[in-house]
């Protein structure tokens, strides 16, 4: 009899493969550091595989999911949702931030010698207006948005395309229900993706651990631990949170979508959670034109 996890043995789980590939990576990249370092195409190949899927994915989800609510005032009134749990949980994560910087005071301690005034940080920052960022969720061509992944103007050209296939009704009928199967034919290619996240996180892992050392562990110890004690309480406000709507229920989320969190985490991409977080909320139960209208959004 073969370890599981309800259904499914357990070295076939998804967090266990990506756990021991963590785990295997370390090894690697601290005991043989020169091939470590060569196993980071793994992780850049498994990035480009997810950039490659994310947007006509999104585009699919997101305009099925409009389509299927039937009118506008729907669409509004879940968008206004989102939209509003979106800034709560981002003004409670700014909050939480400047509460904690103040009490632990990051950094201090570490000794490390500051750049020269006029060193380059290697990040090109620029001032964003309003004005810059409206334009700028428009889109001049769908085609260029997706080549680009440009995620957020995509969205916006969804929204039209979805609003006005729910407008038309039945004369919309055959294309929603060519995109329904080209959205379904978009997540079963995201598990062929997925079946590659292991072998990404080992090379991830390995070319990290071999380009700086298990030593920066040490060093940043102390500051990361206080970034993840930080998070922890992020993670305790928004799970009392969650609670108050779905009570018991937002363990078994918690532990569906560990999964996505160790991904992301793993692999630094946000990206490469979402197309496993909309399989669990699905599986979950969330309705299939929920959460592919609010994940996206």
């Amino acid at each position: 009899m073969s370890l599981s996890t309800g259904r499914t043995p357990l070295y076939k789980s998804l967090y266990v493969q990506v756990l021991a590939a963590v785990i295997f990576g370390v090894m690697l990249g601290h005991f043989f550091p020169q091939t470590g370092a060569e196993m980071k195409p793994l992780g850049d190949a498994f990035i480009k595989l997810i950039k490659m899927i994310i947007a006509p994915l999104v585009f699919t989800t997101l305009v099925v999911g409009i389509a299927k609510m039937g009118d506008t005032r729907t669409v509004g009134r879940i968008g206004a949702k989102t939209l509003g749990w979106f800034m709560l949980a981002s003004l409670m994560s700014l909050t939480l931030g400047l509460v904690m910087v103040h009490l632990m005071q990051p950094g201090v301690g570490l000794s490390l010698s500051l750049p020269d005034d006029g060193a380059s940080s290697g990040v090109a920052a620029t001032a964003i207006s309003l004005k810059d960022f409206v334009t700028h969720a428009i889109p001049k061509s769908v085609i260029e948005a997706m080549a680009t992944n440009e995620i957020l103007q995509i969205v916006v050209f969804s929204l039209f395309f979805g609003l006005a296939a729910a407008a038309l009704g039945d004369a919309a009928k055959p294309v929603v229900m060519l995109m329904a199967s080209a959205a379904e034919i978009m997540l079963k290619v995201t598990g062929y993706v997925m079946n590659f996240a292991p072998f990404a996180v080992f090379g991830a892992i390995a070319a990290m651990v071999a380009k700086e050392g298990l030593g920066i562990l040490a060093t940043y110890g102390t500051f990361m631990a206080q970034f993840y004690l930080a998070l922890a309480c992020l993670w305790l406000l928004l799970i009392a949170m969650g609670s108050l709507f779905i009570r018991r229920r937002i363990l078994t989320l918690l532990a569906m979508i560990r999964e996505p969190i160790l991904l992301a985490f793993s692999t630094a991409s946000s990206e490469a959670a979402y197309p496993k977080t909309l399989d669990r909320l699905e599986k979950f139960g969330c309705d299939k034109r929920i959460a592919s209208f609010v994940l996206p959004m």
